[in-house]
């Protein structure tokens, strides 16, 4: 709906988005305040079934109530040069984003709207915490047109002339740069994180319920061993408590494989002229637009399990706020499922970019100084225990089997570190049991950090760090003079760049 000064509304189906986020969103933020420290039990003893579900349509009717009226004070309006919404339940505000300053594009498609023909429209902006405009509702010919013209306006071409050029001349197709399969994507849940965070959820919401239903649940075991007793069973219990174990690993693996199947379902990353666009989603088809000129770096990433699988993820960084941008965030750009051969995609990503084969490692006084860190460590604990339990403690003896396996995992953290310059490009990577290689252009280098610690200083050795407007990167137990060279390098390439707004 369009007013008379050009200010527009939301369809009415954005309310049924603005109710389910609101809903969503106070689920996320109050799950763990009501599951931990007894608070739900404490709240559910005397709460029956017909107060809690008056409760919960109260607050079903309070958010519907709420979301309307954030519905009907909603406005935006595309402008010449500029995005402006007017927004607010209480607070009336309005927010203004040039075109220039855009740096993330994402239209998404809920199920629900997927008939109707509308989608999700947001943009983000370098620094932003999160989106600073959100149109939910809107039909997709609106939000085409509105990206493509951002797109021309931020590439330094007439919107206009664009559209007279595409109708004289026949569209440039895209180019397909990489399709995930769905055996890919499931390895990729496989390999994520996910599966641990998946893991500490399931493990902190179980504890708070055996705690709430202890009796019931006691029962119920002992009940369980009666009717075991009548079986028999060859295996011994050490063995029925590891296969236990093991099921749930394989569930808690599976469920993490079967999100990743849903995020990314039919993910598709294509190359259209100047612009990279990544769209997936089973239940939400999302579609992310980014400029090659706003991408400042690469990561590519392989957790210990995706080393055995052999998969790879990579996340397209961009300028950010003081959040991390990891790949479990929504609006992280991240090409999962990547074999090896795949990774010949950084050179489309960030042009000049390519995966090093051989990479200059760090000092071995790295890996001593650790080593000797620890060792330090350890003789401290071990006589405070010793003091405080007596010699013969068991603690004691845990200390030292813990010590003695770090030195190893120490080993490793120093195998990984590693650099490597391309032109002006530079490689760094790290890891533990995983590898992680960070790419970027010297030229976005903003600061450059040298810090040495008097046992460095002995042996002329410093750690480097540099800052990049996606955030920091650094490499330890350099050689000074590799490390000077390195940084004033950075820098004067950096200075001698055209200079390019954010």
């Amino acid at each position: 709906m369009t007013a008379a000064d050009g200010w527009q509304r939301l369809s009415p189906l954005a309310l049924v988005f603005l109710v389910l986020s609101g809903l969503q969103r106070q689920v996320r933020e109050n799950l763990f305040l009501f599951a931990g420290a007894g608070a739900g039990a404490a709240f559910t003893d005397w709460l029956g079934l017909r107060e809690l579900v008056l409760i919960v349509s109260v607050f079903f009717l309070l958010s519907v109530l709420g979301a309307m009226i954030y519905h009907r004070r909603f406005r935006f309006r595309l402008d010449d040069d500029a995005v402006r919404v007017r927004r607010g339940l209480i607070e009336r505000k309005e927010v203004r984003v040039r075109f220039d300053r855009v740096q993330n594009i994402q239209l998404g498609q809920p199920l629900y709207f997927r008939p109707f023909g509308l989608v999700r429209f947001s943009l983000q902006t370098p620094g932003a915490a999160d989106k600073e405009v959100e149109l939910p509702g809107i039909h997709r010919s609106l939000a085409e047109t509105m990206r493509d013209r951002i797109s021309a306006a931020r590439s330094g071409t007439d919107f206009a002339d664009d559209k007279l050029a595409d109708s004289d001349a026949a569209p440039a197709e895209d180019a397909i740069l990489f399709r995930a399969t769905p055996g890919r994507l499931f390895l990729h849940g496989l390999s994520s994180n996910q599966v641990w965070v998946i893991a500490g959820l399931f493990f902190y919401l179980a504890g708070n319920l055996l705690n709430r239903f202890e009796e019931r649940l006691e029962g119920l075991f002992e009940e369980a061993a009666g009717n075991a007793e009548a079986l028999t069973l060859a295996a011994p219990d050490w063995l029925l408590g590891l296969s236990v174990v093991l099921a749930l690993l394989l569930i808690l693996f599976g469920l993490s494989g079967v999100l990743a199947l849903v995020r990314f379902w039919g993910f598709e990353l294509l190359e259209s002229g100047d612009r990279l666009v990544a769209s997936s989603g089973l239940f939400d088809r999302r579609e992310q637009t980014v400029r090659q000129a706003k991408v400042t770096g690469l990561v590519l990433r392989q957790s210990a399990v995706g080393r055995l699988l052999g998969s790879w993820h990579v996340i397209v960084r961009q300028t950010r706020s003081s959040d991390l941008e990891s790949d479990g965030r929504k609006n992280a750009f991240v090409l999962p499922g990547l074999a090896v051969g795949d990774l010949e995609l950084t050179r489309h990503l960030l042009p000049g970019l390519v995966r090093p084969t051989e990479l200059h490692g760090v000092s071995p006084r790295f890996r001593r100084f650790a080593w000797s860190r620890l060792l330090v460590v350890q003789l401290l604990v071990l006589v405070g225990l010793a003091l405080l339990l007596g010699a013969s403690h068991w603690a004691l003896l845990l200390v030292a089997v813990l010590a003695a396996l770090a030195l190893p995992l120490l080993h490793l953290r120093f195998r990984h570190w590693g650099w490597a310059r391309q032109g002006f490009r530079l490689w760094v990577r790290s890891g533990l049991l995983g590898h992680r290689l960070e790419g970027f252009d010297l030229r976005q280098v903003q600061q450059a950090r040298i810090t040495s610690s008097p046992s460095q200083r002995r042996h002329d050795l410093v750690s480097l760090e540099l800052v990049l407007p996606h955030g920091a990167v650094a490499i330890p137990f350099l050689p000074g003079n590799a490390a000077a060279r390195l940084a004033n390098e950075a820098l004067a390439l950096a200075e001698s760049a055209p200079f390019q707004a954010l």
